[in-house]
C-alpha cells in the first residue's frame, strides 16, 4: 500500500485501528437493516459458503437436517457443516498479524466486518507481507496451488474426456504454462499467437489457407471448368484452448468461429475472465468453456454486477482468511462452496480447489 497524502494516510490508518479493535458485537452494531435481511433469507448454498456467521445459520442448518428428504451422505455433510459452525462461533477471539502497509489490507477489513466474527489484527510494519501481490497468479497460504494453476488443472480435466487432438493458442504473456497443458489421451498442438489479423491466423492455424492453396492448384489444372468450393477447417482438432488475454480472447473466437464454426469444442483459460467489468461481457464467450465456480454464477444469475477480475482477487482473500478461521477455531474437515471454486479444507494438508468449467450461454443470466 502506497501513501501518498497526509489526509490518506490519516484516513486509512483509522479504519486500521478500527478494524484491530473489532468484535462481534462491534460488527453487529454497525451492520446495517439490509445485512440482517440478506442474513435472514441465506439459503443452504449462502451457508455452505463460510464468509458470514451468524447464529441463526445453526438453526436453518438443524431444520434442514431434520428433512426426511436427504440421503445419508447429506445428513452426514449437513451435520459436519453445523459442527463446524459451531467450532467457529464458540471461538470469542481470533487473530491474524499483518503488515499495515500489506497491499490489500483495506479489503481484508471489509471481509472481516462480513465475516461477522471477533477477528483482531495485530498491525506489524516489521512483519514480511503474507499474501501475494498477485492474488491469481501466486498461491497463497494454505493452499496446495493457485488459481491459475487449479485453473488449469480443470482445462486438463475437461479436455481428456474427449479423444481427438487438441489445439493451444497461447500469447507471449502465458508461453511458460502452455507446458502444463495435457490430456491424457490426445495429441495436443500448440501455436503462440503472433500476429494483428486474428481472422487470417484462425484461417492459418485451422488449415483454411492450406485448403484454398490446394484448391488453386486443382483449378488451375483446368481453368475453363467451374468448381463449387468450400475451404474445409482441418479434421484432426477437436478441442480448441486458448491462453490468451480478454482482449485477445473476444477477437479469436469470432475469427475461430467464422472458419470452424460450432466444429470445435473452445475451451478458454481464467484469463479471459480478467479485465471483464461487467458479467454480460461474457456473452461475447458464447458457446465456449470457462472456469466459473458455482458461488459466481449464482452473482450473476443475481444480476450482481461487479468487475469479475476484482471479484476472483477477494475471492482468493477471502479464503485466505477463511483458512486462519479454520484453523484457530478448531476445524478438521470442510466444504467450501467458495467464491473461485468449491474448497476442500482438511487440517492435516493443503486446501484444494476444483473449478468447474461451464459453458456460456444466455441461461447463466437467467434464474
Amino acid at each position: 500500500m502506497i501513501f501518498k497524502k497526509n489526509k490518506y494516510v490519516k484516513h486509512v490508518f483509522s479504519l486500521l485501528i478500527l478494524a484491530s479493535c473489532s468484535s462481534t458485537s462491534l460488527n453487529l452494531t454497525t451492520s446495517s437493516d439490509e445485512f440482517y435481511t440478506k442474513v435472514y433469507n441465506r439459503d443452504l448454498q449462502d451457508i455452505s459458503s463460510y464468509n458470514t456467521f451468524n447464529k441463526n445459520d445453526l438453526q436453518k442448518i438443524q431444520n434442514i437436517i431434520d428433512s426426511k428428504k436427504l440421503s445419508q451422505n447429506e445428513q452426514r455433510d449437513l451435520k459436519l457443516l453445523k459442527k463446524n459452525y459451531q467450532k467457529i462461533l464458540k471461538n470469542n477471539k481470533y487473530q491474524i498479524e499483518l503488515n499495515p502497509r500489506q497491499k490489500y489490507s483495506k479489503e481484508l477489513i471489509e471481509l472481516i466486518y462480513q465475516f461477522n466474527l471477533p477477528i483482531h489484527i495485530a498491525w506489524d510494519e516489521s512483519k514480511s507481507n503474507v499474501i501475494p501481490k498477485n492474488l491469481l497468479q501466486k498461491k497463497i497460504d494454505g493452499f496446495c496451488a493457485s488459481l491459475y494453476d487449479d485453473s488449469l488443472s480443470s482445462i486438463n480435466k475437461e479436455i481428456s474426456k474427449s479423444p481427438g487432438a487438441i489445439l493451444v493458442i497461447f500469447s507471449e504473456e502465458y508461453s511458460s504454462i502452455v507446458k502444463n497443458i495435457k490430456s491424457e489421451n490426445s495429441k495436443i498442438y500448440a501455436v503462440k499467437y503472433n500476429s494483428d489479423n486474428f481472422l487470417e491466423f484462425a484461417g492459418e492455424i485451422l488449415g483454411i489457407n492450406l485448403s484454398k492453396s490446394r484448391f488453386k492448384k486443382i483449378s488451375n489444372l483446368n481453368p475453363n471448368q467451374t468448381m463449387n468450393f468450400k475451404p474445409r477447417s482441418r479434421s484432426d482438432i477437436n478441442q480448441i484452448v486458448m491462453l490468451l488475454r480478454p482482449q485477445e480472447f473476444k477477437a479469436m473466437i469470432p475469427a475461430l468461429r467464422y472458419h470452424g464454426g460450432n466444429k470445435f469444442k473452445y475451451v478458454s483459460f481464467i484469463s479471459s475472465l480478467q479485465d471483464l467489468n461487467d458479467p454480460l461481457q461474457l456473452l461475447d464467450y458464447e458457446d465456449s468453456y470457462a472456469p466459473i465456480s458455482i458461488f459466481l454464477s449464482r452473482k450473476i444469475q443475481n444480476k450482481d454486477s461487479t468487475s469479475i477480475e476484482y471479484f476472483l482477487e477477494y475471492g482468493v482473500l477471502g479464503e485466505w482468511l477463511l483458512n486462519q478461521v479454520f484453523r484457530q477455531a478448531g476445524v478438521q474437515s470442510a466444504t467450501v462452496n467458495g467464491a473461485t471454486g468449491t474448497i476442500f479444507y482438511n487440517s492435516s494438508t493443503c486446501n484444494r480447489r476444483e473449478i468447474s468449467l461451464k459453458k456460456i450461454s444466455s441461461d447463466l443470466f437467467s434464474t
